[in-house]
């Protein structure tokens, strides 16, 4: 006799907590503009405001970005050994103590299988980085890569993976 009632109980508990109060209200419009909109007290919209847009902040952020797009670094060899940058796109100086075949090799298997495993990605091999991105220490002249990679400049100016982390 007691079970039937605290079965009976349990699913009374769950109707009443199912009820309509606790089910939030659907909106009524929903609108996908930059315009701000004026509402009454029904929730309905009364009048939209036009607000001119100005052409001046489009050319300010162009400038911008052409600024920054010449200055960014630049992946001269990828992780499977591939070209990505060439000869021409390097400053002159760089541009002639690079020797591609040399630079061009891949990750061996087992190092890809590494990195991948580790980071989530095989990042590139070689960098290009111009002199406000370097950082200097007592070893030599870095940079980071994706706030994870370290990259250390040799003679010829390119920055290399460091090896800790593909053996």
């Amino acid at each position: 006799m007691k079970q039937p009632i605290w079965i009976l109980a349990a699913f009374a508990l769950l109707i009443m907590s199912c009820g309509r109060k606790n089910l939030p209200a659907k909106t009524t419009h929903v609108g996908t503009t930059n315009k701000p909109v004026i509402k009454d007290a029904d929730n309905k919209i009364k009048e939209t405001i036009n607000i001119p847009e100005t052409k001046e902040k489009e050319e300010k952020t162009d400038t911008k970005k052409t600024a920054t797009e010449t200055l960014l670094p630049m992946v001269v060899i990828d992780g499977m050994g591939n070209v990505i940058t060439p000869k021409e796109k390097l400053p002159e100086e760089i541009a002639a103590k690079a020797d591609y075949k040399i630079l061009s090799r891949a990750f061996t298997p087992n190092q890809r299988t590494n990195l991948i495993y580790r980071y989530k990605i095989v990042p590139p091999r070689i960098l290009f980085v111009p002199d406000n991105y370097i950082k200097t220490t007592a070893r030599g002249k870095y940079v980071v890569y994706r706030k994870k990679f370290w990259y250390w400049q040799k003679e010829d100016g390119l920055f290399y993976l460091d090896e800790t982390y593909y053996k």
